[in-house]
This record gives structure tokens, C-alpha cells and sequence, in this order.
């Protein structure tokens, strides 16, 4: 039987759905009657079911009571996975880059193949291509009176480029992992409709505590602070054009009331978003800075360097927490007395009359914590490219930030736990990368980025160190041409870096930008891209597998030849869906027989288009249009 492997919009991007993970697993699908229910809940009974150690439900956004029950666990290096849904022919499941279906890997399973699951990943163009290797085992299947519930397996790191390795994710101030589903009652898989859903879940969490992220987020968070405030917006009306930034600032002195009068012993700790559903999809993004006060707070001059960073929200975030022995001190200086919230709007339809009351809440100790933390900005996180062009069709964008930034900042090495990247609606890749001795020792990248899924993109990874003498080179990848500069149709690249203890120069925010300020000169260095190889990325690709004897074996051709990437010229996905690519059976993993890894490893060669080369080595004064946006997520 062929199996037409495309999903044309596999996860729609942009709200992550929060999974019912406190909920027991017989009041899923709570809609659904006794009767209609009975094979899964049969499947409950099973040993099998039981032996699950997390549980969430998948919910639709058209309907909370519908959706797919999921079940894992993971036992030394291998990831146990069981799915469930009320559908009668096919059902998917996927572990996402960024929480949607770019980048994501998936595995599908249609009643008509029952013995059969497909291994399968999704770049930038909405199609399932099918993995080179074949690495998930098919434990068991069940396919009755419309439900198919499906029990699976797969190694946390297959070695494989085309699959997503499961991280550690147990850490609450580290990224979470990202799951998304999707099912259908076609034959083959097709477009789903409503019938899909999302997820950012902690695969590694404790079988006693919660696995979902915004559930456990906020457990933790109520554990560990003395109190909260909120600093939202008051019905502020939405203009009817299509991109506004408000800036929403309240002082000590306005906030003191809500954590109960007089005291400046206060340590963030944590903070969480708080969005106006009706409104949720006018808020593109927001930044939170630390300032001395509301006055005079969006003009230049040396000041607006001082202001600090301390969060930043963009769809798919859930909020911050920190270690237990870091925190951001508040209201203690004279350069934190007022905390500034600059929120932009999304608006391209224009629509009017429309009140938003977003805002952030800040969980606060009163107890200070051993180190303080502070967001050290790489890229070009003032813009000092407004109004610089980005040409047609494929390009790269690269800023260096030189070791004599971090060795005028640093007298010790510093602890880095998280990255966040950042670009508009033309990224479609980014890394940053740190540089030691002439050797890349760190890299953060999103391998497809697409802002709707997550447009400030956390990298799972472990906390490291920086020390002096080391540089940034933080690089930006487009699909389109458009302009750098503030709207929501232009561009941005940032990379942001939460660090700690804080450091300063003489009283300034480590924070490396483009145009440089002395000594921190940056260098940026732009290229066309002759073919879509030159985005240099690496998943998708079949690339080599590292096997535990450490024997290197090439793949080869993936073996869907007439699927090729999207052109430059063909990139825009909204303009035309492409063209469904049939599969045969022939290409999947019929348990319990598995594929060979073996062939010809293909290499990406880097283009070698003219690059322009900007040098600033000092800068006295800024405008106060640059200033405004020295801290944009």
C-alpha cells in the first residue's frame, strides 16, 4: 500500500497548547461517551498502560475535550512513547525544534500499513519527507471502532541528522522539549484541519512531579518566591496599523502597594506571561528592562545603555525561572527603580477598536540570592543596521564580536544558562556561536526557524562558561528580501545570553553591540547564498552516523529524490503548497526488521558569493532612534 506522506500544515505555528498533564488518563476525551470510549479505556487496563511514567493530553484549540493521549518514558537511552486517538486512519507524532511543524521529526502510522511506522521529518516547506534511516520499533498498535493507539520506541540520540536528539530537559530554567500530533481518517496522511495540537512538555522530569512545562513552571515558581506583582497594560487600544510599540513603564513607588509597602529587599526570581487571549495575536513580542525611572526613558545618550534586560516574551515562551542561588535584584540601585515594558504590535489587517491588558508577572524573594544575573546582548541587538537592505532570495549575516569585549567585562569566567534567538518573518536559520583560541567551543543554532512557532528560539542545552578573551559570532540566515529595522515584516538578529554573576564596566551591562562602542567593535560581514546548501544546515541532511564504537558510516540519498529544497525564489510557503510526494511501503520500518545505515555521506558546500565587509572600531553618541532599540527581543 502507498503511503502519501504529506502534511501540508502538520502543526499550525504559534500557541504552544498547554497539555492536561495533572488530569488522570480516564478523563481524557471527557466528551466522549462510556460506550464509544471502551478501547481505550480497555488499553488502560493493559500492563503496558500502566507502566507509562508521565501522562498529558494533546488538546485541540477548537475543542479542549478532543485530541491525542500521550504516554512516555525513557529507560537508560531509550525513549517509550504510546499515542492515542479517535481517528480511523492515520495518526502522527512528532518531537519539534520550536514547537511546531518546521524542523520537527515525526513518526506516522496508518491503519491501512498496521505493522508499519515511518520515520519521517519536516524542513521549511511543509512536506514529510522520509528519514534515510529508519529508527523507530513499532511495539504494538491498536485499531478499533475509530481509535488507533500506538506503542513505540526510539534511542534518545539516533545518531541520525534527520531525527531530533531528546535532551535532557529536567532543569525548569533550561528549554523544555516541544511535542506536536496530528491525525486524520483519510487513508493516507493529508491535511488534518483541527485535528492537530502541541505541546512543550518535560520529557525527563520526576515521575512525581508535573511534566507539563507551564504546570510545573508555575508549581515551582509558587514554591520558591515570597510574592508576585503585575505590571500590565490598562485596556490600552491596539492601533489600527500595522506595527506599534507601546511602551508601558510603572515605578517602585506605583508597584509597592501590590507586595505590601516599603522594601527594596526584592530578587526576581522568575516571571511569566500574561496575555489577553482575545488579543493574543497582536502581540508580536515584548521586552522587560530594568530602568532608573519612567522619565525621559526613550531618548539617547549614555544612559540608555545602562538600561538592563531582565525578560523578553515571544510566542511559544511559557515564562523564566531561575537556579535556586541566582536571581535579578530590584528596586536596589538607582538604576532598577522602575521596571519598563516595551511591547510590540503585530496589526498587518489593521483592525480597530481592539483593548489589550497584556503585561508580565514578576514572582520576587525577599532573600538575596548568592549571584545576580544579567543578559548579555550579541548581533546587532541595537540596529544599527535600520534601514540596510537584505537582498532577494537566500542570504547570511554575520556579526563577530572580537575577545577584547569579554576581557575588558570579565575578571572570571561567568556561567551561561540559557540563549535565546532571535529574528523576524524572513529567518529561516541562526547560530551563535563562541570562539575560543581560535576554535569554536560553544554553538546555539535553530537549524529551521520560523517566528510563529517560536519567535525568541531557546536551544536546549547544558549550562557553560565563558572567560575572557572569548568571542561571538552570531550569524542570521533569510529566504527573503525585506529591510532590518523595527516592523514585523522587517528584520532583526539578536542573540541573547543569560549569564551569571552580572558584570559591568564602569557601570554599563556587558553587552556587545553592533555598531561597535569602544572596545567592543564588531564586525559584520553579509553574503548572498547561491543555492539553498549554503544555509549550511545540518538536520534534514543524511549525514554520518557516530556509532558506539565510534566507526563512522555515511547514509545515502535520502529516498525521496523528486522532493528537492525549496528554491530561493520558491520559498515563501504561504504563496503555493507543494506538491504531495507519494512513498511506498517499501521505504518504512516494518517491525521487527530495521534498515541497514550504510551509503554515501553528501557534503554541504558553503557558498562563496562576494561578502561586504563593515568595520566600527568607536562610537560616541547615538541617535535616539538607535538607542530605542538596543535591547529588542
Amino acid at each position: 500500500m502507498t503511503i502519501l506522506l504529506s502534511l501540508l500544515l502538520f502543526i499550525g505555528g504559534g500557541l504552544i497548547h498547554n497539555a492536561v498533564a495533572a488530569a488522570p488518563a480516564d478523563s481524557f476525551f471527557s466528551t466522549t461517551s462510556e460506550a464509544d470510549k471502551q478501547p481505550f479505556t480497555t488499553w488502560l487496563l493493559t500492563e503496558n498502560a500502566s507502566s507509562y511514567d508521565h501522562t498529558t493530553f494533546l488538546s485541540t484549540t477548537a475543542d479542549p475535550t478532543k485530541g491525542m493521549a500521550t504516554f512516555w518514558k525513557i529507560t537508560d537511552d531509550t525513549f517509550h512513547v504510546a499515542f492515542a486517538t479517535m481517528a480511523t486512519g492515520w495518526a502522527a507524532f512528532g518531537v519539534a525544534e520550536a514547537g511546531g511543524m518546521f524542523g520537527a521529526d515525526v513518526v506516522s502510522f496508518t491503519t491501512a500499513n498496521p505493522t508499519v511506522l515511518v520515520d519521517g521529518y519536516i524542513l521549511d516547506d511543509r512536506q514529510v519527507r522520509v528519514d534515510t534511516s529508519q529508527d523507530w520499533t513499532l511495539i504494538s498498535s491498536v485499531v478499533e471502532d475509530g481509535w488507533i493507539i500506538v506503542e513505540a520506541t526510539r534511542k534518545l540520540d539516533t545518531g541520525d541528522t534527520q531525527d531530533n536528539t531528546l535532551k535532557n530537559d529536567k532543569e525548569l530554567w533550561g528549554a523544555p522539549s516541544r511535542i506536536i500530533a496530528a491525525w486524520g481518517d483519510t487513508e493516507s496522511m493529508s491535511y488534518h484541519g483541527d485535528n492537530r495540537s502541541s505541546s512543550s512538555v518535560r520529557l525527563f522530569a520526576d515521575p512525581s512531579s508535573s511534566s507539563s512545562e507551564s504546570e510545573a513552571l508555575l508549581d515551582m515558581l509558587e514554591k520558591h518566591s515570597d510574592g508576585y506583582f503585575d505590571v500590565v497594560n490598562d485596556a490600552f487600544e491596539i492601533p489600527a496599523q500595522e506595527t506599534k510599540y507601546e511602551y508601558l513603564c510603572k515605578s517602585y513607588d506605583e508597584l509597592k502597594e501590590q507586595f505590601g509597602g516599603d522594601t527594596t529587599d526584592m530578587t526576581m526570581i522568575g516571571a511569566t506571561p500574561i496575555i489577553t487571549e482575545k488579543t493574543r495575536q497582536f502581540v508580536h513580542h515584548f521586552i522587560v528592562m530594568a530602568v532608573p525611572s519612567c522619565t525621559n526613558q526613550l531618548g539617547g545618550g549614555e544612559n540608555a545603555f545602562k538600561r538592563e534586560q531582565i525578560y523578553g516574551w515571544a510566542p511559544g515562551e511559557h515564562g523564566m525561572i531561575l537556579p535556586d542561588n541566582v536571581g535579578f535584584p530590584m528596586f536596589d540601585s538607582e538604576f532598577n527603580q522602575a521596571i519598563l515594558i516595551e511591547i510590540h504590535y503585530n496589526n498587518p489587517k489593521r483592525i480597530s477598536g481592539m483593548e489589550d491588558s497584556s503585561g508580565v508577572r514578576f514572582h520576587y524573594t525577599s532573600t538575596k540570592r548568592e549571584y545576580d544575573a544579567a543578559m548579555l546582548q550579541v548581533g546587532d541587538p541595537m540596529l544599527g543596521l535600520r534601514g540596510v537592505a537584505i537582498n532577494d532570495g537566500l542570504t547570511q549575516h554575520e556579526f563577530t564580536c572580537g575577545g577584547t569585549c569579554s576581557s575588558l567585562f570579565l575578571d572570571e569566567p561567568v556561567t551561561v544558562l540559557w540563549e535565546k534567538l532571535h529574528m523576524h518573518k524572513t529567518g529561516t536559520r541562526m547560530v551563535n556561536e563562541v570562539i575560543r583560541g581560535g576554535e569554536v567551543f560553544h554553538t546555539a543554532k535553530v537549524e529551521v526557524f520560523d517566528f510563529d512557532q517560536q519567535g525568541g528560539f531557546q536551544p536546549q542545552q547544558d549550562a557553560y562558561q565563558l572567560q575572557a578573551g572569548d568571542s561571538f559570532r552570531t550569524t542570521c540566515y533569510y529566504k527573503d528580501g525585506t529591510v532590518f529595522k523595527e516592523g514585523s515584516q522587517e528584520e532583526m538578529c539578536i542573540g541573547f545570553m543569560l549569564y551569571y554573576p552580572a558584570k559591568k564596566f564602569a557601570g554599563f551591562p556587558f553587552v556587545c553591540p553592533y555598531p561597535g562602542r569602544f572596545p567592543c567593535a564588531e564586525e559584520y560581514v553579509s553574503t548572498d547564498l547561491s543555492d539553498y546548501e549554503g544555509l549550511g544546515r545540518e538536520f534534514g541532511t543524511p549525514g554520518k552516523i557516530q556509532l558506539s564504537n565510534d566507526t563512522l558510516f555515511s547514509l545515502p540519498q535520502p529516498p525521496v529524490t523528486s522532493i528537492e529544497p525549496p528554491s530561493p525564489s520558491n520559498s515563501n510557503t504561504d504563496e503555493k503548497m507543494p506538491t504531495p510526494a507519494p512513498i511506498t511501503s517499501s521505504q518504512a520500518t516494518e517491525n521487527p526488521t530495521s534498515t541497514s545505515k550504510a551509503g554515501q555521506a553528501t557534503e554541504n558546500p558553503t557558498s562563496k558569493a562576494e561578502s561586504a565587509k563593515v568595520h566600527c572600531l568607536f562610537v560616541i553618541a547615538l541617535s535616539s532612534s538607535a538607542v530605542l532599540f538596543i535591547t529588542y527581543v
